[in-house]
């Protein structure tokens, strides 16, 4: 059977297998903090009448809005996001809040992908503002809303998210597929030493935008990465989870990764699928192939679904001595 038609194959029949349960749950990716708004002096106005209710601040600005899509944003919320983004504004209390959106100039979104803030939902559905949440690019006709001052982008017009600070042009990739029977993954960066990076982010099947690596929401000891580490003999320095949809994931990886430069580094993978732990997947420098213009490495599903000369990369269960190969340099 020819590659294509084995993978279509193969995906359509767990597509229609029974989904399994599971004590793991979907975390929200983040929440917008207000919808629907036509321009900044609009936002003044809802943030002055919030702050007449509630001058602390902490009362939601629209929460008729908040119960429709979850545009559940604060005053305060605002505030600790735009100083840390835009601190030359020099705001330190929401009753700045109404004059200084009024100020702001509406601009055409520049190109490229942003790093912006959202709202967290937190068990017992309280929301906590996020800085470095989700990166995207702006949307079709969006504008950005400009500080005229220090001419930073404070907000992006279709969610008014809080915008932090551009994303890399070029990054490093792992794709990898997931299928109904799959109920969490997780996955690590090992290495000697920590990666601060701005290309670091996840991709969720089904989503348009990444967002940053959440620490662990579905933390298990059956893959915790401490076996993987001893194998490498380097460190976890960065570690996330989250209960996949089906379809295709994407990490989003420095660009450094791919070259031989990152020889003790590994991004480690691993599955639980229909009740059983996957052993780990390393992915090393020489992994990545040049795809869509970036070095991309592929996790496939099954090791018979692996092209041709292609990285040996693929979901292995009860197969350690595969998951240790597979760490080990190759």
């Amino acid at each position: 059977m020819r590659l294509k038609a084995k993978v279509a194959a193969l995906i359509a029949a767990l597509l229609v297998a029974p989904s399994l349960g599971t004590h793991a749950q979907a975390a929200p990716v983040g929440n917008p903090f207000l919808r629907g708004l036509k321009n900044p002096s609009e936002l003044a106005a809802k943030v002055e009448a919030s702050l007449k209710a509630d001058p602390t601040g902490q009362g939601i600005i629209d929460p008729a809005r908040c119960r429709r899509d979850g545009s559940c944003a604060t005053p305060q919320d605002y505030l600790l996001m735009i100083e840390q983004a835009d601190p030359g504004a020099h705001l330190t209390f929401v009753e700045q809040l109404p004059d200084f959106f009024r100020s702001l100039k509406m601009v055409q979104a520049p190109r490229g992908e942003y790093w912006m803030a959202c709202l967290k939902v937190s068990p017992g559905r309280k929301f906590s503002p996020v800085l470095h949440c989700l990166s995207r690019n702006f949307k079709k006709g969006e504008q950005a809303w400009v500080d005229a001052a220090t001419h930073v982008i404070v907000l992006a017009e279709d969610c008014t998210n809080p915008v932090e600070k551009p994303v890399p042009p070029v990054c490093a990739y792992v794709e990898f597929y997931t299928a109904r029977p799959d109920t969490v993954v997780r996955f690590a960066l090992l290495g000697p030493r920590p990666v601060l990076d701005d290309c670091i982010g996840v991709k969720r099947a089904g989503e348009q935008q990444f967002e940053t690596w959440w620490r662990d929401e579905c933390a298990s000891a059956y893959c915790s990465f401490e076996e993987d580490a001893a194998v490498v003999g380097e460190p976890v320095q960065l570690i996330g989870s989250y209960v996949p949809k089906p379809g295709w994931h994407v990490l989003r990886v420095p660009l450094f990764l791919a070259t031989e430069a990152s020889a003790d580094y590994r991004v480690v993978l691993c599955l639980d699928r229909s009740g059983e732990h996957s052993d780990g997947v390393g992915v090393q420098w020489f992994d990545y192939r040049a795809r869509y213009n970036n070095p991309t490495a592929i996790v496939w599903y099954s090791p018979e679904l692996v092209p041709h000369k292609e990285p040996p990369l693929a979901w292995t269960f009860g197969d350690w001595a595969h998951g240790v190969r597979a760490l080990q340099p190759r």
